[in-house]
């Protein structure tokens, strides 16, 4: 094989420590039993950027410490490697994002998790970079992934960051046994420590247990950042005299001091096995060290060395070693025998077995992007973030729909249709409500598989179809009572058809929650994607016909009879499937359906009253050219609505379905939660750099510097009504309405303020902020609260996380 090694630092770096012993003993064998290995690492002074080590093995050397990263991704992905059979990824704390951009099948190694390992050397900000750039990756792109470590403790601590346990293999590190032999003992009690110089390291404490053993010395072998740090402690504990410090040593070097020690120590807060262990085990030299990560596997406490959980008993225990030579043969006389199992030639063979599963795996489904973006695609994180695309994507058209009109009809005829689209939003509020109540409705069905899921999507569909006629016959003949109403007197033909377009409406929510109920979820992100194209093909179908304003709006009616009809024979198969060789029992009816609607309707009419009654007062109180500049960044601060409600779709069905099995599914809440901040964070920082000449590009008005200010303000108040729509969604799954008071005082609360404060946009933007603040918080904590209100069901579960249907 072709085998290409991804690393932050080969063997040859002066702080290769541990990761380079590691590398340089597998590729060693590798190359020697036939393969060729490419090494992709960073540069180091006097290195050079690319070396011919033999016939077989060469390595590339592309930017520092912390740009190798993307350099060697630029790199490799312009084809710096061109030809691997496969990869070997070498993360040590931060990853090389290789499934977003590497086909070649991967093996990805983990020494230990650096969560602790950041916050020891960065302090409480250290929390955020572990995250960002070892968990979050490493739990939601490498989530199919083939994780090999050295030791169960590494692979219990990247369970507690989200890598399953069936894709880590441990494989124990080996000793170059012909490198290694037991020598001469130093004539006076010696002490070392063999490793890089970090503060993670802990190295005081070794210190500390030098302290504790007057007659010894310490021999201190490496080098790093903290040397400096060490050499002032060194000084004002007085030890000066009694520690050496080597730098970095060569093997000879490292040879000499193992074997010349009477004691290894180590004290590192995060160690995967600890090298250095078992190459003094392979001199007869015992160990004394901290009982973390995987050194109580790598010493054998009491019988190859000792182990210790403080910094005082360490001290203790290496004075035992130091102070009691029969205890200290028999320790080393045990670690010698131990280590002579454990070779390289092992590991490495372990490691070339993994690969060619991978290869194999790969050549069965392919591998790479297209994998990742299958595994993406059946996970939570990706269907939900497919149905907020679909919808964002909708709204986008949405608004070239606005652009188009607002030229083709100029200021007087948008402004009609501007009325006629109003009214009909008025009216998507019962029909989005009715929406979420039949996805719940129906996914709980298909969990609890009691009777045939979704048998009366068809009765209520009728039902609705009969009200969809009524709704034409009644508008036809009022269409000038109801054109006055809506104030488009000149359009009554387009008044007429605003009725029966909210009836059409309904008749489509009620065929997508129940797509969602049966986890349909690409038709249902399909057809809100398909509804905004067809809206604008047809209104400029329509308005080229002649129609004007009319036929703008008609345009509207038509996408959604297309839509209702596109979806409606893959909807009815669904129904029919479930309904075979099972009986149907009593269906509610409509009026039923609405009933169980109304806690929906009363939240959504809530949500939407939170997030348009700010614009209703500044129109009132401002007026004129300010009022137009805030209602500017409002839709601009909007935009993470649409990905809330994309989301929903995705999030409803799927807590109800969980919840109805017995399982928590609060899990599904945070991921989409987490998708909001995602988005909404970024968005928030953009609009905070430059809101002003956003705006004034997008919508080319004059004095936008108010309306600049309080944009990200708005950005950031939307990002939380996000937040609590989600969680109003999740707790409608629930069947739970008690949090509808939290926004009926929310929304009071707003309106009252906003109409006593003073006159200043940033004013207005900051008590929405306020306000939804207190009501996210509120709303989101009811949701963390709110767990599984059900018994689980004797039923088997759908197969995988997919379920029915194959969805984003």
């Amino acid at each position: 094989m072709h085998i290409l090694v991804l690393t932050d630092r080969d063997w040859t770096h002066p702080q290769a420590g541990g990761t380079g012993t590691h590398l340089f003993g597998q590729v060693s064998r590798w190359v020697a039993w036939g393969h060729r290995v490419s090494v992709v690492a960073c540069g180091y002074e006097g290195a050079a950027a690319h070396e011919r080590i033999s016939e077989g093995l060469e390595i590339h050397r592309v930017g520092g410490r912390s740009t190798v990263f993307p350099r060697a991704i630029w790199r490799q992905w312009r084809g710096l490697v061109p030809d691997a059979d496969v990869a070997f990824e070498v993360v040590n704390g931060v990853t090389f994002l290789t499934p977003l951009w590497m086909s070649t099948p991967r093996v990805t190694l983990i020494h230990h998790v650096h969560r602790d390992h950041y916050v020891e050397e960065m302090g409480p900000k250290g929390r955020v970079a572990a995250f960002m750039l070892e968990t979050a990756p490493l739990r939601w792109l490498y989530s199919s992934s083939r994780f090999m470590t050295i030791s169960e403790a590494s692979a219990r601590d990247m369970g507690k960051i989200g890598i399953r346990r069936d894709q880590i293999d441990v494989n124990h590190m080996g000793v170059e046994l012909e490198a290694f032999e037991p020598g001469e003992r130093a004539s006076v009690p010696t002490l070392l420590y063999l490793g890089r110089l970090k503060r993670y390291k802990r190295i005081e404490y070794v210190l500390d247990a030098l302290e504790a053993v007057p007659e010894a010395v310490l021999e201190l072998a490496g080098e790093g950042d903290h040397r400096e740090a060490l050499e002032r402690e060194i000084d004002e504990r007085g030890l000066s005299d009694r520690v050496h410090m080597h730098g970095h040593v060569d093997e000879e070097t490292k040879l000499r001091l193992l074997q010349s020690a009477w004691v290894n120590l180590t004290a590192s807060s995060a160690e995967g096995w600890c090298l250095t262990v078992m190459e003094a085990a392979a001199c007869r030299t015992p160990s004394v060290a901290l009982a973390v990560g995987g050194l109580p596997e790598s010493i054998d406490d009491g019988r190859t060395g000792l182990l210790a959980h403080d910094n005082h008993e360490l001290a203790e225990q290496t004075r035992r070693v130091i102070r009691d030579p029969e205890l200290r043969e028999r320790l080393g006389a045990a670690a010698l025998e131990r280590v002579r199992g454990l070779t390289w030639d092992r590991t490495a063979q372990r490691t070339l077995d993994a690969f060619e599963e991978q290869r194999l795996t790969a050549a069965a489904e392919g591998s790479g992007v297209r994998k990742l973006a299958r595994d993406l695609a059946g996970s939570d994180t990706g269907r939900a973030a497919g149905l907020g695309a679909a919808v964002m994507g909708s709204n986008v058209i949405a608004l070239v729909f606005t652009v188009v009109f607002g030229r083709l009809l100029h200021s007087s005829g948008y402004g009609s249709l501007a009325a006629l689209i109003a009214a009909f939003v008025i009216l998507q509020v019962p029909g989005s409500a009715l929406q979420a109540t039949v996805a719940r409705e129906v996914s709980t069905e298909v969990a609890a598989g009691e009777r045939a899921p979704g048998a009366g999507v068809r009765t209520w569909i009728a039902r609705l179809m009969l009200v969809l006629v009524a709704a034409v016959v009644v508008s036809i003949p009022l269409r000038h009572v109801i054109a006055a109403i809506i104030g488009v007197p000149k359009d009554p033909w387009a008044a007429a058809a605003a009725l029966p377009t909210a009836c059409l409406w309904l008749i489509l929510s009620v065929e997508r929650g129940a797509l969602q109920g049966f986890q349909r979820y690409k038709l249902v992100g399909g057809s809100v994607a398909g509804e905004a194209t067809t809206r604008l093909l047809w209104g400029l179908v329509l308005f080229a016909a002649g129609l004007g304003v009319t036929g703008a709006f008609f345009g509207t009616a038509l996408s959604l009879a297309s839509m209702a009809v596109i979806v409606a024979l893959p909807l009815y198969k669904e129904i029919a499937r479930g309904a075979v060789g099972r009986p149907v029992g009593p269906e509610p009816g409509l009026r039923e359906l609405l009933v169980r609607a109304g806690a929906p309707v009363v939240a959504l009419a809530l949500i939407a009253f939170l997030q348009n009654i700010d614009l209703i007062v500044v129109k009132h109180r401002v007026g004129g050219d300010l009022a137009g500049s805030y209602a500017a960044a409002s839709v601009a601060a909007k935009m993470i609505i649409w990905v809330a409600i994309g989301l929903g779709f995705y999030l409803l069905p799927e807590a109800s379905r969980r919840t109805r099995l017995g399982r928590d599914a609060r899990p599904i809440l945070w991921r989409t939660l987490g998708l909001i901040g995602i988005v909404g964070i970024p968005m928030v920082l953009f609009y905070a750099a430059v809101g002003t000449p956003l705006l004034k590009a997008v919508f080319g008005y004059d004095n936008l510097h108010q309306a600049g200010q309080a944009l990200p303000l708005l950005g950031l108040a939307m990002t939380l009504l996000a937040c609590t729509y989600l969680s109003v969604q999740y707790l409608l799954a629930l069947h739970r309405s008690s949090f509808v008071w939290i926004l009926a005082t929310g929304s009071c609360v707003e309106l009252v303020v906003l109409l006593g404060i003073s006159v200043q946009l940033v004013n207005f933007a900051l008590v929405v902020l306020a306000v939804q603040f207190a009501i996210a918080v509120a709303v989101v904590a009811v949701g963390y609260r709110s767990r599984v209100p059900l018994p689980r069901l004797a039923v088997p579960e759908p197969a995988g996380e997919t379920g029915r249907g194959s969805g984003y």
